[in-house]
């Protein structure tokens, strides 16, 4: 298991990211996922089953209230905003990962989703979107 070594040079680091941005952007692009220029994004697992697709984000720090799910121009929005309450007094940061601020993620809908019986709930800091697939119509005899 690789181990980031958050001890490497600034500039480093940022080509790091970078590069994670890009590959990141690369695979989710056949579904059309986007992540704004925000402070954070959160991290998402998308699957299928035989009668949905199912979304979860993680969440870690999100009040449920400051969560949006919403249906825009054919595709499913995630909206929030995380907050922590740091107080330094002394000393300095050597690693700082953890973000905070708004995010927002966009994930353009497949024709397939039944977009009227959408559903999401959130738990334990994890939001879980049921996107059920359109029941396909028999041909009548």
């Amino acid at each position: 298991m690789a181990k980031k070594d958050s001890w490497l040079p600034l500039p480093v680091q940022r080509l790091s990211q970078e590069v994670d941005r890009l590959f990141d952007e690369l695979i989710h692009r056949p579904w059309g996922f986007g992540r704004s220029a925000e402070e954070w994004s959160p991290q998402l697992d998308l699957y299928e089953t035989d009668t949905a697709f199912i979304l979860e984000a993680d969440l870690p720090g999100v009040k449920e209230r400051e969560v949006a799910v919403t249906i825009e121009d054919g595709g499913l929005v995630l909206r929030g905003a995380r907050t922590f309450e740091r107080v330094i007094t002394q000393g300095n940061f050597h690693c700082h990962e953890r973000r905070s601020g708004r995010f927002e993620r966009r994930l353009q809908l497949p024709a397939s989703v039944d977009q009227g019986q959408i559903r999401a709930e959130f738990r334990d800091g994890v939001l879980r979107v049921v996107l059920p697939k359109q029941q396909e119509r028999k041909p009548q005899p």
